[in-house]
């Protein structure tokens, strides 16, 4: 095997690499976003973090519904 071919299979192993790894984590990354998505809220008025207790989304601080 020539340097040529090796140096130029190796890119293509790496690239190779570089996908087998990078796309699962990013599905992954976007499904916890997902799921992250329906338990984490912020209220609209006063912008109060808090998690989902209830189906309508209640805001502890100021009460209102989001």
């Amino acid at each position: 095997m020539p340097p040529s071919d090796f140096f130029a299979l190796l890119v293509y192993l790496g690239l190779l690499l570089t996908i087998c790894i990078y796309v699962p984590v990013k599905m992954v990354a976007k499904f916890r976003r997902i799921r992250k998505s329906r338990t984490h809220l912020t209220c609209r008025i006063c912008g109060f973090r808090f998690l989902r207790r209830d189906a309508e989304g209640t805001c502890p601080h100021c009460q209102s519904r989001n």
